[in-house]
Order: structure tokens, then sequence, then C-alpha cells
């Protein structure tokens, strides 16, 4: 995990199709990916795409995956 401008970067996310909807596999555990409050620079889009998932602090401390 690396903090940047108030967006946390995660490696090697993993992004699945469930049910019509595209979700997020972090730390092993499984999110919805969010998909409009991605930082401009995460790549995350589409069903098997793998890579860095930025989000901001907030929604990554609502989840439990910081501090």
């Amino acid at each position: 995990m690396e903090e940047r401008g108030g967006y946390l970067w995660f490696d090697g996310v993993r992004v699945f199709a469930e049910d019509m909807r595209l979700m997020c596999v972090v730390g092993g555990r499984v999110f919805p990916l969010p998909v409009v409050i991605l930082h401009r620079d995460c790549r995350l889009a589409a069903d098997s795409d793998v890579g860095r998932l930025g989000v901001p602090r907030r929604w990554a401390k609502e989840r439990g995956l910081c501090a």
C-alpha cells in the first residue's frame, strides 16, 4: 500500500465480473469496484484486469484496509 495525495494505492488488485457487477480483490477481500471514485491514473476497468487500485483514503479506511 502506498499513499499519494489523499489516495491509497494497492498493488496486484484483480478485477472480476459477478452478477453483472465488477468486483475487486484487495488484500484477499472482495469489494465492488468503486469506479466513480477511482484515481484518474487507475486503469482497472474491466473483467480480468490486474493492477494498481487508487482509491481515496476514506474508502479504504471504511473497509478496514488501512488504519
